[in-house]
């Protein structure tokens, strides 16, 4: 057996103290003589703490056993609660220390870990410990979390095989692993993996005959200056950060389908062959889009934190997997920027790193506000938040329209100004009173009620309407009292479906008035829309609806974020008749949108204002088949388990 002693020498004194000796089973006394010369906490011994004691020892709190933690020095130091005068680990005192006694003993009451886990530590493990703490038991935080450290490059034995200080790390690690260098490669074969590290493609004949022809000095630095500026270089340079960032060409889960990032992939390339600063490269990528007068690149480069799997699948909760995309967001980056494996934070306390839930949270809150839905369209559009990206041509012409739009503007507002004393004159005269209450408005292109127990518009061209319910077709229409005649009621699974009426798009100016009747009960559903299985695609085309008691327009081309949403800031009066008018004025802004209630425009909050693409629905059965479904008018949509009664829909 062989005795470890804990002592130091003060070689200018000539005087050696040392304490208690250990005696050590053979196998690890073996396995000691072949130990590093110092032994780095994280590098050493953390991985063997991690491993083979946290799971009852380590941070989380719901899981320690007798009372010890080993993951901090303050407890693994402190006294045994369950044994006074006793230590886990006595620095420097590896004889006096619990641990030590434990991880050596043969009893199976005794030894650690204890045989139930499984877990079983090697000799050199064991080793390692017993060294650790004989050499002080210095803990050091997370690697993480320590600032990078200027180190010299090591004394080595092989001096003649160093061509810069890189090597002399390399022949350390070899030496400690006790192993030999291999040969010097020749040129070709020096060039082949030159070239695959650079560009990831093999020299050509020709390049290969150059290298071994040329016999200057600098006859490589020129091979590794050339591969550098090649159009590979990026290419390859990018391989590694695609998989960091989960890149992929389809949106991932079952229901999959194309997504074209290729654009962020090609901007990565481009600062990769640039030569980019990576901490700029790192801030884009994070905020660029927070930064000021942020640049299209710069917003583009954010394409990182949404490469995320997206599910469009038509039975799933959309807030589960808009939770999932932050959960996402806040684990990759956790992990390629900090070092840390955070998401197993997010269901409790780290088991084997300091981090917390509450730690996880915190770092969920940063990505937890991006206007997304979990849920994303069903057929081929881009989930939002997306970008325009124009060509430097579409930028010109768009630039010359702008310009066109902005002289229209400027003479509509001077005719306005002329006019308006005329306006003004002839309201003060009374002069409105001359139009007829009674004559519809001219552009009026539907008007549908139901006192002659039917359905359909009765302006051209007509169109037919029909009952429809969940799931079931041929439904017959329930006509009820009106506010002034007949109604039409809905129970809850039936619906009004108008055809082809009130397709507009978001350039389009229109109105649309309803008298409705809502019971107290109900508290949320549509009262007209235009889309096609709504959620499903987010709610593309436009809408009225009943929201938590308030009235509710919206526009979309994919909600939440390419859309305008508008509420009401006081609830809609339930149990009585009431009037109600939605008015767009086809300026794809919030301001152009307005609720009239029985008359008078209601106060209104803006909930979204980004309108930015067509409202016209575009299907997958469009793409596919080249059958386009263009949802028309819905009245009374599907208010499951609940009656609403809707009379006189009017539509200008």
């Amino acid at each position: 057996m062989k005795q470890v002693k804990n002592s130091f020498f003060i070689f200018i004194l000539g005087i050696t103290f040392s304490c208690d000796g250990l005696d050590l089973p053979k196998d690890v006394e073996l396995a000691y003589e072949k130990l590093p010369k110092e032994i780095d906490f994280n590098q050493h011994v953390k991985p063997i703490l991690s491993d083979k004691c946290f799971i009852c020892h380590g941070p989380d709190k719901a899981k320690v056993k007798a009372g010890l933690q080993l993951h901090l020095p303050q407890l693994a130091y402190a006294e045994s609660p369950n044994a006074p005068g006793k230590f886990s680990i006595d620095p420097g005192n590896p004889g006096n220390s619990e641990m030590v006694n434990r991880i050596l003993a043969d009893d199976p009451e005794i030894i650690m870990p204890e045989p139930s886990s499984h877990l079983q530590l090697t000799a050199y493990e064991k080793a390692l410990l017993v060294k650790w703490i004989e050499d002080g038991a210095e803990y050091k935080e997370h690697w993480a979390f320590l600032p990078p450290g200027k180190k010299g490059p090591p004394t080595v034995k092989l001096k003649d095989r160093v061509a810069n200080p890189i090597d002399n790390f390399i022949l350390a690690k070899l030496e400690t692993e006790k192993l030999e260098p291999s040969p010097e490669a020749d040129k070709e074969l020096l060039l082949r993996r030159l070239s695959f590290d650079l560009t990831g493609l093999p020299p050509t004949l020709e390049e290969i005959e150059a290298f071994v022809n040329d016999d200057s000095p600098d006859a490589y630095e020129k091979q590794v200056d050339r591969l550098l500026t090649s159009a590979h270089y990026g290419e390859q340079m990018t391989l590694d950060w695609m998989d960091l960032s989960r890149y992929a060409d389809t949106h991932g889960y079952t229901v999959d389908r194309y997504r074209d990032v290729s654009v962020w992939r090609d901007w990565v390339i481009k600062a990769f062959s640039e030569n980019m600063p990576y901490d700029e490269f790192i801030r884009w990528q994070l905020a660029g889009d927070m930064m000021p007068n942020a640049s299209k690149e710069q917003i583009l480069a954010t394409t990182f934190n949404r490469l995320h799997p997206q599910n469009l699948e038509g039975g799933i909760i959309d807030e589960e997997f808009r939770s999932e995309y932050v959960s996402d967001r806040t684990n990759v980056v956790s992990e390629a920027f900090m070092g840390l494996t955070m998401a197993c934070a997010k269901c409790h306390d780290h088991k084997y790193d300091p981090i917390s839930q509450k730690n996880y949270f915190e770092m969920y809150s940063f990505f937890n506000n991006v206007n997304e839905s979990g849920q994303i369209p069903w057929d081929w559009s881009m989930p939002v938040p997306n970008m325009l990206l124009p060509t430097d041509e579409q930028e010109k012409f768009m630039t010359y329209v702008d310009g066109l739009v902005d002289e229209k503007e400027s003479y509509v507002s001077e005719i306005a100004q002329k006019e308006i004393k005329e306006a003004e004159q002839w309201i003060s005269s009374k002069g409105y009173r001359e139009i007829e209450s009674r004559k519809a408005p001219g552009n009026m292109v539907a008007k549908i009620d139901f006192d002659n127990g039917t359905i359909n518009n009765s302006l051209p061209p007509y169109h037919k309407g029909e009952m429809k319910q969940q799931f079931a077709a041929n439904q017959k229409a329930d006509f009820v009292k009106g506010h002034t005649g007949k109604g039409l009621a809905f129970d809850g699974d039936t619906w009004l479906d108008m055809g082809k009426l009130a397709i507009f798009r978001r350039s389009e100016p229109f109105s649309i008035g309803i008298q409705i009747y809502i019971p107290t009960e109900l508290e949320s559903g549509v009262i007209f829309h235009k889309q096609n299985s709504t959620q499903l695609h987010n709610y593309r085309g436009y809408h009225l609806s009943l929201k938590d008691n308030k009235i509710e327009v919206l526009l979309a081309h994919v909600w939440p974020d390419n859309a305008i949403v508008e509420r009401s800031m006081d609830d809609i009066p339930k149990n009585q008749w009431v009037q109600l008018t939605m008015t767009y004025d086809g300026s794809s802004s919030a301001d152009g949108v307005k609720i009239y209630q029985n008359g008078t425009e209601l106060k209104t909050e803006v909930v979204n204002d980004n309108l930015y693409k067509d409202i016209i629905f575009n299907s997958y059965e469009d793409y596919i088949y080249k059958n386009p479904i263009e949802p028309g008018l819905q009245i009374g949509a599907i208010w499951r388990g609940k009656v609403s009664v809707a009379e006189r829909p009017m539509i200008f």
